[in-house]
């Protein structure tokens, strides 16, 4: 039984493939505005405490990040819709300038509320960034030939990610930390004449009303639900009125997005998305393998800080491992699957080697050895990789597509949800677990003495100053609360495998939209 390909929907591809040199202007302009996305989001931590130090307002500095993954999760699905409508170079564009502005104006703040602002400008700008570079490369390449190209920006993410911290705490050493936004700059100048080139391509738009109902529900619901995990334990109390206000909010600008989606005439995010099995399958394992890989991502470098005594810099090498594992393996399977058409066994494999890794992370004492955990990264990198750009690819394969922009984008915004969702519980968890190990080791009156876990562990430098029984304390509830985290991420690990097997594996297209076939 011959199956219909997704797509036939009205929807005409050119058939005259793409010249080489079109494709390698095309494919290197997709490149730099991933790695302008990527960088800016590693290498504006390290220099945040020096914000702090030079502007003030060291209590709004988690805002620095914050409004950036706010601005960037919440415009997501409509840069995906805008490019199905409006045509991909418009809008990729768009988006690298508005990236620009926003590192200029980063770059340019007095006080730390005009960084912030910027930073949520930037956002607008550096949330096409990412989902685009994998639509327009859907447009044209093949989903049977995909895989490489998905794998090789896998690794350029990657590599980006690992070199981020490193040139960061370079330029804010030497020239500043204004550096590290207005170096970008220049480089957002060199996507724009690239993409200017190597977008000259005839993507496909069509006339349509927007859905502007739709679009102000949607930044709603997406901008309140992603609030009361950022807001929850820290701004406010869980249980407070802004949060449940906030909440609320969330939960009836849902309701409303969906209902307004059923009768738009062209709506934001289509409906008919979430009825293809394998897309709403992959949506959730998007969002679970987020939610699952924070407890690593965030807490794995507290733990080689605290417990291991390595700089900031050093605990980001010691995780290289994991990046090499990723940038290997996504390449490496991107061109299996491009040779043997098959991709569902990296959506099983993947995940399962991430929860052997996760098991062994999940056991770590404070005396384990840097060696050791080099090859358990690494296995954990591997699994990653496999899983990632497949589930693009997924998604890509089986959207229609006039789709094609949208379901992308709204993949990457599931992720962006879990990473926030699963970020916000697994700070709460490693908070509680923390203070319940300290008060089991210390008591709870000396530890109340001693200005509980916050006063007691402030920093890395603090602990390591202490005496030797708190220090020995600390450093011991520090390994619990992380290994408790990654524990409880284990499970969540283990239901993107279960939703793996629901992916249906459908043969991969040999013709693109643009360019023809392959």
């Amino acid at each position: 039984m011959v199956s219909k390909e997704p797509g036939d929907r009205g929807v005409t591809a050119p058939t005259t493939p793409l010249r080489p040199d079109q494709l390698r202007w095309l494919i290197a302009g997709l490149i730099v505005g991933l790695f302008l996305a990527s960088t800016e989001q590693s290498v504006v931590a390290t220099a945040l405490p020096t914000m702090a130090g030079e502007l003030g307002g060291a209590n709004r500095l988690a805002w620095v990040v914050s409004a950036y993954l706010l601005s960037s999760t919440v415009v997501t699905p409509l840069y995906g819709k805008m490019s199905d409508l409006f045509g991909r170079r418009l809008v990729y564009q768009t988006g690298i300038g508005l990236f620009l502005v926003g590192s200029a104006l980063c770059g340019a703040a007095q006080t730390m509320n005009q960084l912030v602002a910027a930073r949520a400008f930037q956002g607008l700008g550096g949330g096409g960034l990412m989902s685009l570079a994998f639509v327009i490369l859907g447009d044209v390449v093949s989903p049977r030939e995909r895989g490489r190209y998905i794998g090789v920006f896998t690794a350029v993410f990657t590599f980006s990610a690992v070199t981020g911290p490193l040139w960061g705490g370079l330029l804010v050493d030497t020239v500043g930390w204004r550096w590290v936004f207005w170096s970008v700059v220049p480089l957002s100048v060199v996507a724009l004449l690239v993409t200017n080139r190597g977008l000259r391509l005839p993507f496909a738009t069509r006339s349509a009303p927007i859905d502007w109902a739709g679009i102000v529900l949607l930044v709603m619901a997406s901008t309140a639900l992603i609030l009361v995990p950022i807001w929850g334990g820290e701004t406010f109390a869980w249980g407070s009125a802004p949060i449940l206000v906030t909440g609320l909010i969330g939960v009836t600008a849902s309701v409303g997005f969906v209902v307004q989606e059923q009768y738009a005439v062209e709506p934001v995010v289509p409906l008919r998305l979430f009825r293809t099995r394998t897309v709403a399958v992959v949506f959730g394992m998007g969002f679970c393998l987020m939610a699952s890989l924070i407890a690593v991502s965030t807490f794995m470098p507290l733990f080689l800080q605290v417990a291991k005594g390595a700089s900031a810099t050093r605990s980001g090498l010691l995780l290289t491992p994991q990046s090499v594992g990723i940038s290997l393996s996504s390449t490496i399977a991107g061109i299996l699957v491009s040779r043997s058409g098959r991709y569902k066994w990296t959506l099983l494999t993947g995940p399962l080697a991430a929860v052997a890794a996760l098991a062994v992370l999940a056991r770590m004492e404070p005396g384990i050895s840097t060696v050791g955990l080099a090859p358990v990264l690494f296995l954990l990198g591997l699994g990653l990789g496999l899983t990632f750009p497949n589930m693009t690819l997924s998604v890509q394969n089986a959207s229609p597509v006039e789709d094609l922009g949208i379901a992308t984008s709204v993949a990457n915004f599931f992720r962006s949800m879990g990473g926030a969702f699963g970020s916000a519980i697994a700070g709460a968890v490693l908070t509680a677990r923390l203070s319940d190990s300290l008060g089991e080791r210390l008591g709870p009156a000396r530890l109340e003495e001693l200005g509980g876990a916050e006063g007691l562990i402030r920093s890395p430098k603090v602990v390591h100053d202490l005496a030797p029984d708190l220090k020995t304390a600390a450093i011991d509830s520090v390994t619990d609360a992380v290994t408790w985290v990654i524990t409880l991420s284990i499970p969540v690990m283990v239901v993107v495998f279960l939703l793996a097997l629901f992916v249906v594996e459908t043969p991969l297209r040999t013709s693109s939209t643009i360019g023809g076939s392959d």
